[in-house]
């Protein structure tokens, strides 16, 4: 049974060592060859002479920032595999080559990822003045932005090589509309930026891109600066001065055009240059109290800083309203310095009545006899002892006549001062009534006050009666002269001093006639009253 099997199965063949061997070598041979085609076809330089269609790129990428950087870094993912595939699709490019197929290159715009850029520039942060890298990063692919960054072709190149077609004028055409998201690069002059590709650039304002190195007008900036590769400021010629500029004075009130004082023209200096006829109070508010009239009247300094000059002749009055009871007259007779500080300076002469009334009951004559400092203080100086008192003081009533330095002291306060006892009181004092003559020293203290002080060796007589029916002796017998010699001080002889014998007691009281001692038997007659 097994034998007629395997008779019956078919005689396999076996392959020729020889075949094995030839087709491995083949292989081999091939694969080296692949290798050696890959590899040169990855060179830039394979690009720039094999294909008429890649010479405008591959000159603009020897000029670009990249030329040291091979082709297949930016357009081919990492890897063997990677790079084998590629081989296979540019194959549609060597067809199109052959073929003249009017789209090649570029029938598909070739997509470079982000990743493939950041092989190289991992980190990435660039800002300006209105721009986000990280925001724009967001948005799409870098080529979006940097698509000439690898070789920046121009037209005529383009249009050199027979490629210039719709496919390449989108993609590097930037003189022209964009498609991309709507961007038009159409602002006249200015200088070539990708960012066209994106925005419009004429709808768009210019700072969102640059940052003026002024505040912040308001206006648009191609106002004043020109689109541009230096965006050169013009000044417009515009009568709106106030929507840029800002008096840097804050006293500045004026309203109307700014041409009215700044006439150098706009675009210049601008200086300000003082009109030479305006109405002064549309700028300069009169300050308060300030007088009426014309300005220039003081202000004479037109157009430069105005500087106020007093007039050197005018009615004071116009101006300065005289004080409460000032005199009348004419204003320089007393402010001598006209023109500066016209400071007040008393006259040297004149009548003093004509500005200063005479205070009540003031005496007459010339103010310069008691007031001796003309001019300044006029402080009052009383005149000398010459001078007659009376011409300016009336003597008080019953006021002794004479020499008023007689008693009042020369000089200061005129302190009344009493004679020395060596004058005639009776000049001054009159005697009373009963009073007794002679020197009044005798009964009065020279001094202070002139108090009465009774004499002790005087004759009573020269001053007192002797009242009636008095025992008509010395007085000092009965009055003792330490005391008032008054009533009071009567003194009755006593024992031993006399008696009856000596002389009889009628002598001071007289009796009925009757006889010595008719009296003393009942009142004694050695002893005073009271002694009985």
């Amino acid at each position: 049974m097994d034998n007629q099997s395997s008779a019956s199965a078919p005689a396999r063949r076996k392959i020729p060592a020889r075949l094995i061997v030839a087709v491995a070598v083949a292989l081999v041979v091939m694969g080296v060859a692949f290798a050696g085609i890959a590899h040169a076809t990855d060179q830039p330089s394979f690009c720039g002479s094999a294909c008429h269609e890649m010479g405008p790129f591959h000159s603009a990428w020897t000029q670009g920032a990249h030329k040291n950087v091979a082709c297949i870094e930016c357009h081919v993912d990492v890897g063997t595999v990677a790079r084998m595939e590629h081989k296979v699709a540019a194959l549609k490019e060597v067809a199109a080559h052959v073929t003249g197929d009017p789209k090649f290159p570029l029938a598909d715009i070739t997509p470079v990822p982000s990743a493939r850029c950041q092989r190289c520039h991992p980190d990435v942060k660039l800002d300006s003045t209105g721009f986000s890298h990280a925001d724009h990063a967001k948005r799409g692919e870098c080529v979006m932005c940097h698509s000439t960054v690898g070789h920046n072709v121009s037209v005529a190149s383009l249009k050199d090589a027979g490629v210039y077609n719709a496919i390449t004028k989108q993609a590097f055409d930037t003189t022209k509309t964009a498609v991309v998201d709507g961007g038009k690069a159409n602002l006249a002059g200015h200088k070539s930026v990708p960012c066209s590709r994106c925005h419009d650039m004429a709808a768009s304002k210019c700072s969102e891109c640059h940052k003026p190195r002024h505040i912040d007008r308001g206006k648009d900036c191609t106002v004043c600066h020109a689109p541009g590769e230096k965006f050169v400021f013009v000044h417009p010629v515009r009568n709106d001065c106030g929507t840029c500029h800002k008096p840097t004075n804050a006293k500045h009130t004026w309203k109307g055009e700014c041409t009215t004082c700044h006439q150098s023209g706009p675009g210049v200096d601008f200086k300000a240059t003082h009109p030479a006829d305006a109405g002064c109070e549309s700028c300069h508010p009169r300050p308060a109290k300030h007088r009426a009239g014309e300005c220039s009247s003081c202000h004479k300094n037109t157009g430069a800083n105005w500087a106020f000059a007093h007039p050197g002749s005018d009615n004071c009055e116009s101006c300065h309203p005289r004080p409460a009871k000032h005199k009348t007259g004419s204003c320089s007779n007393c402010h001598h310095n006209p023109g500066k500080n016209w400071a007040y300076a008393h006259p040297s002469s004149g009548d003093c009545t004509s500005c200063h009334a005479r205070p009540a009951k003031h005496k007459p004559g010339s103010c310069s006899t008691c007031h001796h400092n003309p001019g300044k203080s006029w402080a009052f100086s009383h005149p000398s002892s010459k001078s007659d008192c009376t011409s300016c003081h009336s003597r008080p009533s019953g006021h002794k006549s004479g020499s008023c330095t007689s008693c009042h002291s020369v000089g200061k306060s005129w302190k009344f001062s009493h004679p020395s006892s060596g004058s005639n009181c009776a000049s001054c004092h009159s005697r009373p009534g009963g009073h007794s003559s002679g020197s009044c020293s005798n009964c009065h203290s020279p001094g202070s006050k002139w108090t009465f002080r009774h004499g002790s060796d005087l004759n009573c007589s020269s001053c007192h009666k002797a009242p009636s029916n008095h025992y008509g002796t010395t007085c000092q017998n009965c009055h003792s002269p330490s005391r008032s010699w008054s009533s009071a001080s009567f003194n009755h002889p006593r024992a031993g001093e006399h008696s009856y014998r000596s002389f009889a007691c009628t002598k001071c009281h007289p009796g009925s006639g009757k006889g010595p001692g008719h009296f003393c038997s009942c009142h004694g007659n050695t002893t005073g009253p009271g002694d009985d």
